[in-house]
């Protein structure tokens, strides 16, 4: 929109040093699912949903692990600078990006108040990164304590989520409360303990649940798998981000319209031959415009 002359007129006057100003960070969530070796060569390969973080080189949290991210460029767009800051710290080029959520609790950073814009990121197993490395993640809902209120409900989780790979173990520990009173709903997640950086444990949170949400409406899932695909293995990658069990009609519900079969097949020792399927770019098509 073009500015009046008493826009113009104004901004010539106006100064924004009265304004305290916090530090903003991007930040990035980087998921991929992979396939585990299992020394059954019958049994199929299990699907494992990771994250890649790196270690600090400098204090605060210095050699603790992190999400990458960094400060903000003033010049640029924030998704720009993200993707600028991903490219360079870690190499990674090839992914789907959304933006997540905003984090600006008081307390988040020991320097000073910074607010992170986090990223949810999702790539594939065959990318090469550099200067981090992938983390299994492991996500157990411990407790959940159910109370109803006068006006409502108060629901609180007690959740455990541990990050590992050969050489390290990193256990996280979050609470989650949710309370609705009348039309109103909040949620708020509190970091009771974690051996990663900053509030990083609560951004990998979101994240996960933002992934698998999704799932109930979108083909996000494509964004995590190679080009083509074994129903099998479709049906095992959902079945980990959704941390349950499939049933193979509701799966086949859920996928309708979703995949389209190639004329390929895979087959290896110890299994029968499998079609391929590929993401059905049309799926959705008739939803735009409602």
């Amino acid at each position: 929109m073009e500015l009046s002359k008493e826009d113009k007129d104004f901004l010539e006057l106006y100064s924004d040093s009265i304004y305290e100003k916090p530090s903003v960070t991007v930040d990035a969530v980087i998921l991929r699912l992979v396939d585990k070796k299992i020394d059954n060569y019958r049994k199929l390969p299990e699907k494992k949903l990771q994250v890649y973080l790196m270690e600090r080189k400098y204090p605060p949290f210095k050699d603790k692990f992190a999400v990458v991210g960094t400060f903000i460029d003033l010049n640029n767009e924030l998704s720009k600078t993200m993707k600028m800051c991903v490219v360079n710290k870690i190499g990674l080029e090839d992914y789907y990006y959304e933006q997540l959520f905003t984090f600006g609790e008081k307390q988040r950073d020991p320097r000073t108040r910074v607010l992170s814009v986090s990223y949810l990121l999702l790539t594939n197993q065959n990318v090469n990164l550099k200067n981090g490395a992938w983390f299994d993640i492991d996500l157990v809902e411990k407790e959940c304590k159910v109370e109803e209120t006068d006006r409502g409900y108060k629901v609180q989780k007690e959740i455990s989520i541990t990050l590992s790979n050969d050489n390290l173990k990193l256990e996280n520990e979050l609470t989650q409360v949710t309370s609705k009173e009348n039309l109103s709903l909040t949620n708020e997640v509190i970091v009771k303990n974690s051996s990663i950086a900053f509030d990083h444990i609560k951004i990998i949170y979101y994240a996960l649940n933002r992934l698998k949400n999704k799932l109930e409406y979108t083909d996000i899932i494509f964004s995590l798998l190679q080009d083509k695909f074994t129903l099998t293995e479709l049906k095992n990658s959902y079945e980990v981000i959704l941390r349950q069990k499939l049933l193979d009609a509701n799966f086949r519900r859920k996928i309708s319209g979703l995949v389209m079969p190639t004329d390929e097949y895979v087959g290896d020792k110890g299994h029968r031959p499998s079609r391929l399927f590929k993401a059905n770019p049309n799926w959705n098509k008739e939803r735009i415009g409602d």
